[in-house]
């Protein structure tokens, strides 16, 4: 797609699906000056092969700052309540990415935040989107730099979604073998889980493709076991395209009992930032440790990479217990927010009123973004 200026920015679009694109996408990323695997459009292009939109890189970039932003464009037109109606929504993958600056800059000043958002909104206007979700990265501390200056955008929206962790690496205790600071009945399931478990890893004991199949059938029974949402299950192609298109930067961690598989965990890593991004493992497991030794051979792995955190990630919601397991790593808490980007407030509004209506509600697939597929 050709550029575009939009108040003194220029826009440029990469599509995910095209080689050439796909190649700038990651150059972009690895040359920027604090990268992760969220931004790469190996990620996002397995969300849309999981059927969560048409991924997308948007690059807006002005005289002195430039700024990747990896979307996933949905036809409003699938959502029940809405068929027939023209134009898209758009967000920002599972996880946590937002806006990876591409320029060594310092703190952009609020006029540079009010600017870029302007542009935001024309874009999104110029490509018929209503409305967009930008989910922030915590530990790249991008809640702050906005706060000060959307704090009275009306059309940009700045949500705390809740608290996340994050085990900072170089505290690692070598006699331990385990992440420094646990607390104690963490200590006590690691060397329960060390007595009775076992690891492998994928590409070193196992192939990458197998353990992905033996990731997914314990994943889903567990999520089965939970009753999660749809939203949480991922169907072949999103591993497929995962492994291809993250390479080394994708591992999955697997504990064994004997020969039994009773946890596994999917890990992600960049140059900085690892993450502890999806897990499962049934009862066995979880009576026995394997998540905290699965967690404490992630945090090995991504050290030994040369990443400075292992991101655990947040809860189910607010405070709740798979919170409080994850902070008895004794890792640090960050603030995780998400940034609403409306673009048209009349068609946004419109849409939210036909949700409420729409008969079928508890049927409506929950994507949780705009808050009419929330």
């Amino acid at each position: 797609m050709l550029p575009v200026t939009l108040f003194g920015w220029k826009a440029d679009v990469l599509s995910a699906g095209d080689t050439s694109d796909w190649s700038d996408w990651n150059e972009l990323v690895e040359q920027a000056p604090i990268s992760d695997v969220y931004y790469r459009p190996g990620y996002v292009r397995a969300y849309e092969a999981a059927g969560h939109g048409r991924a997308m890189g948007l690059i807006l970039t002005s005289s002195h700052v430039r700024v990747l932003v990896p979307l996933l464009l949905r036809p409003l037109s699938d959502l029940p309540f809405a068929q027939g109606e023209t134009g898209f929504d758009a967000a920002t993958p599972y996880g946590y990415g937002g806006l990876l600056p591409l320029f060594e800059i310092v703190r952009p000043t609020e006029s540079d935040v009010h600017s870029l958002f302007d542009a935001l909104q024309q874009w999104c206007r110029d490509a018929g989107i209503v409305s967009c979700l930008i989910r922030l990265h915590p530990l790249m501390d991008q809640d702050r730099k906005l706060s000060l200056a959307l704090w009275h955008a009306e059309a940009n929206l700045l949500h705390y979604r809740g608290p996340t962790v994050a085990v900072h690496l170089a505290r690692w205790d070598r006699a331990g073998q385990r992440i420094a600071g646990l607390r104690r009945d963490r200590r006590v399931a690691l060397n329960r889980a060390r007595r009775c478990l076992r690891v492998s890893w994928s590409g070193s004991d196992i192939p990458l493709a197998e353990a992905l199949a033996l990731f997914r059938e314990i994943y889903e029974q567990r999520m089965a076991e939970l009753n999660a949402s749809s939203y949480y299950y991922f169907p072949a192609e999103y591993y497929v395209t995962l492994a291809e298109g993250l390479g080394n930067n994708l591992a999955v961690a697997l504990a064994w009992l004997d020969r039994k598989l009773v946890g596994a965990s999917l890990f992600l890593a960049d140059r900085q930032f690892a993450h502890y991004h999806l897990s499962g493992s049934n009862e066995e497991g979880r009576e026995l440790g394997a998540a905290t030794l699965l967690i404490n051979a992630g945090a090995e792995w991504a050290r030994e990479r040369g990443c400075r955190f292992l991101h655990l990630g947040g809860g189910n919601y607010y405070l709740d217990s798979l919170f409080d397991y994850k902070r008895s790593f004794g890792g640090v808490v960050y603030r995780y927010h998400t940034l609403d980007v409306i673009a048209d407030e009349l068609r946004y509004r419109n849409l939210v009123e036909r949700r409420m209506n729409f008969e079928s509600l508890p049927q409506v697939r929950q994507d949780f973004f705009p808050q009419y597929r929330a």
